[in-house]
């Protein structure tokens, strides 16, 4: 499943040096990470078997620096529309 963290940095130079993705566990895959200019907010897209697997990797390393929220989504390539809303008539998918 894919996993959307958004970041809300206190203290980026800290969070950004405790980051290193070379040494993830073999169970979860970054797939983008998106900061902004000055590192006080990001949003990373991540592959795991569950929502859990990547907040426990990553609350040791930046919660001290960061707020995190997790999100499951829908895909991580393109355009998705939620699958658990229902779409209006005469709509296109």
């Amino acid at each position: 499943m894919y996993i959307l963290v958004q970041h809300s940095i206190s203290e980026p130079s800290s969070f950004w040096n405790a980051v290193d993705p070379s040494r993830l566990p073999p169970a979860l895959q970054l797939h983008h990470t998106f900061p902004t200019p000055d590192g006080s907010h990001a949003v990373c897209l991540w592959e795991a078997d569950s929502t859990r697997a990547v907040q426990e990797f990553l609350e040791p390393v930046v919660g001290r620096y960061s707020r995190n929220e997790y999100f499951r989504v829908e895909n991580r390539d393109g355009v998705a529309l939620p699958s658990g809303v229902q779409r209006a008539a005469g709509t296109r998918a």
